[in-house]
């Protein structure tokens, strides 16, 4: 098995976890925003449920996005087009895939897309990019 066979190998396994973790969380998160709780009688109570709510709305968000990351770095290991620059067809770097899995550029392109965004349709860093493993 090449080298880069393996790291791809390791981080898939990462990437599996992750989805398994992020999806529970998100069921946690689901169960938490369904409930149906009465309007608490004192305002303090009533901002603290509110902050709550936004705040796993906000998580959920986050997470859905990063399922979608993943899932996109997922199917490009199973089609062997992992690792490979989507703007300049060049290897991406191990170190930057171990770094950010989901990652979709090289550095040098990664840093022309966050320096002009509009012309690439994106919005910089961040869209696209799963930063925690």
């Amino acid at each position: 098995m090449s080298r880069v066979c393996h790291i791809h190998q390791g981080i898939e396994l990462q990437l599996r976890e992750k989805f398994r973790k992020i999806e529970k969380e998100n069921d946690v998160l689901r169960e938490a925003m369904s409930q149906n709780r009465e309007l608490e009688p004192d305002l303090a109570d009533q901002a603290s449920t509110a902050s709550s709510q936004d705040w796993n709305m906000i998580r959920y968000n986050r997470n859905v996005k990063l399922l979608r990351d993943i899932t996109v770095a997922l199917k490009a290991i199973d089609n062997d087009s992992y690792g490979i620059c989507e703007m300049c067809g060049e290897h991406i770097a191990d170190r930057r895939l171990l770094a950010i899995p989901s990652a979709l550029f090289c550095i040098e392109c990664q840093e022309m897309v966050d320096r002009h965004p509009g012309e690439f349709g994106r919005t910089g860093l961040g869209d696209g990019v799963l930063a925690a493993v």
